[in-house]
C-alpha cells in the first residue's frame, strides 16, 4: 500500500510540476516586453529629413513606439510609392545602405531610423512622383501609409536596416 500511495504521489507532483510549467514561461515573458516584434498598432513613422546632392536624395525616416507596451524592431522596412490616383508607382526596394541588421528594442515613447537613398537623375522623362509611401516595419505584416513625394528614377530606392535613436539624413 505505501508504494502505491508513493507511486501515485510521485504522478501527482509531475503533473502539478508540468501543469505550472508553460504558467512560469508565460509569467517570464510576459516580463520581457521588449523580445515582441513591434506591431502595426504600436508604431507611428515620419519622415524626419532629407537632404541631396549630385543627383541623390537621401532620407530619414523614423519609427516610434507610441503604445505603453515595450517592442523591438529587427531589419529592414518595405516600402512601396503611390501616385496622385492611389495607384502603386514602380518600386524596387533594394537593401544595401548602412547599418545592417540588429535588434533594436523600443520602449515607450523611444525611436529607431532607417535610412533611404534615390537617383532623382532622369534620362530625358521626367521620373514619376509619389503622393504617399506605403511603409512596412521590419517583421510585419500591415503597413503605415505616409504622404510624401519621392521621384525616384527607375524606381529603385536603397534602404537600411532600423537604428536606435533619432538620425538625420
Amino acid at each position: 500500500m505505501k508504494r502505491t500511495t508513493t507511486l501515485a504521489a510521485c504522478i501527482i507532483t509531475v503533473i502539478v510540476v508540468f501543469a505550472a510549467l508553460p504558467a512560469a514561461f508565460a509569467g517570464r515573458h510576459a516580463t520581457n516586453g521588449t523580445s515582441q516584434n513591434c506591431r502595426r498598432n504600436q508604431l507611428g513613422v515620419r519622415l524626419d529629413s532629407t537632404q541631396g546632392a549630385a543627383g541623390t536624395i537621401h532620407g530619414a525616416w523614423v519609427f516610434t513606439n507610441l503604445s505603453d507596451t515595450p517592442c523591438t524592431l529587427s531589419g529592414y522596412p518595405a516600402l512601396q510609392l503611390y501616385g496622385r490616383a492611389g495607384r502603386p508607382l514602380p518600386t524596387t526596394v533594394t537593401r544595401d545602405l548602412s547599418p545592417g541588421p540588429t535588434q533594436v528594442a523600443l520602449i515607450p515613447g523611444a525611436s529607431a531610423t532607417f535610412f533611404s537613398s534615390y537617383s532623382d537623375v532622369s534620362s530625358g522623362e521626367p521620373c514619376p512622383v509619389s503622393s504617399v509611401v506605403e511603409i512596412t516595419a521590419p517583421n510585419n505584416m500591415a503597413s503605415l501609409f505616409i504622404p510624401s513625394a519621392l521621384w525616384p528614377c527607375g524606381g529603385v530606392v536603397h534602404v537600411s536596416a532600423v537604428k536606435a535613436g533619432v538620425h538625420h539624413a
